[in-house]
């Protein structure tokens, strides 16, 4: 039986199961504003110690971990880097970039195999404009019925504050090729890759697939094998179903909500995303897994 051990501080939230740190919830960290700042795991780590996730890595240094952030909240860039225009101009560096600011914790709590991290949030535009109020909370668990697990929970309320309608989309609204890029985003650890893509209805090839959940059976660089489970709970959330996926020449995943097109958050009005991720030692039975997910 694992059980799970929290410690916390005003900058983070570091969750153990015995003397592994599963988690690093960090509330901010020593990101400069291009690459915008906002809340993120890392590392997150399978029961036995094993790294998954990667952080500021040169080729994305916007790219935090497990990270909630979309790359364009109205006019503003809050996903980091330069910001895509059209199929003509590409990516562009400009001073668009805003951050999401870590505003308080609410309840964090362990007991037993389960802990809690509550927390409150603003997104901020380019000179500081409030966007976006939101109300996040991360639940983990240990998961023993098939083998142990670690599952990652995300349930978050965006609430729109400003006097008008505020558009929550992607590269691919301005033509960029698999470009649904926004919502809950994994970056993975440098050389991870993945031997098997397991979707509802079986193999998934390409990036863009429309399934409730993915399997992955990965490796990380150092050579250790993983299994990743990933979902749309079933609570739901807004837009698409559909999982973004780089493997070459990095290694990412996205729960992509706005993959052909984008959200809008009336005006008073709120949306909310609910979204699991399992990390799992080894290469586990894909329809056990999705028995998790």
């Amino acid at each position: 039986m694992h059980e799970l051990t929290i410690e916390s501080s005003d900058e983070g939230v570091l969750v153990s199961a015995g003397r592994v740190t599963v988690a690093d919830y960090r509330a901010t960290g020593d990101v400069g504003p291009v690459n915008t700042p906002k809340p993120y795991f890392h590392p997150l780590r399978t029961l036995s110690g094993v790294d998954v996730t990667g952080f500021a890595p040169d080729d994305h240094p916007w790219h935090h971990g497990l990270q909630f952030a979309f790359p364009r909240v109205g006019r503003h860039n809050l996903w980091g880097g330069g910001t895509y225009f059209d199929a003509e101009r590409g990516y562009e560096v400009v001073a668009d970039q805003g951050s999401i600011r870590h505003d308080r914790w609410g309840t964090i709590a362990a007991a037993g195999s389960a802990a809690e991290i509550n927390q409150s949030a603003t997104w901020l535009g380019h000179s500081g404009e409030v966007l976006l109020k939101e109300e996040r909370r991360w639940s983990l668990r240990v998961s023993e019925e098939k083998w142990p697990a670690l599952v990652v929970d995300l349930a978050t309320s965006l609430a729109n504050v400003t006097e008008a309608p505020i558009a929550l989309a992607t590269p691919a609204q301005r033509g960029r090729p698999d470009g649904g890029y926004g919502g809950l985003f994994l970056r993975l650890g440098e050389n991870f890759s993945a031997e098997r893509i397991i979707g509802d209805d079986g193999d998934i090839s390409a990036s863009g697939a429309a399934s409730r959940t993915m399997v992955v059976h990965g490796r990380t660089g150092s050579g250790e094998p993983v299994t990743l489970g990933l979902s749309f709970l079933p609570a739901g959330s807004p837009g698409a179903q559909k999982w973004l996926y780089r493997f070459e020449p990095f290694s990412a995943i996205g729960w992509a909500v706005s993959y052909d097109v984008g959200l809008e958050i009336a005006t008073d009005g709120w949306v909310a995303f609910n979204h699991r991720l399992v990390i799992s030692d080894g290469h586990v039975d894909p329809a056990e897994m999705q028995e998790i997910l």
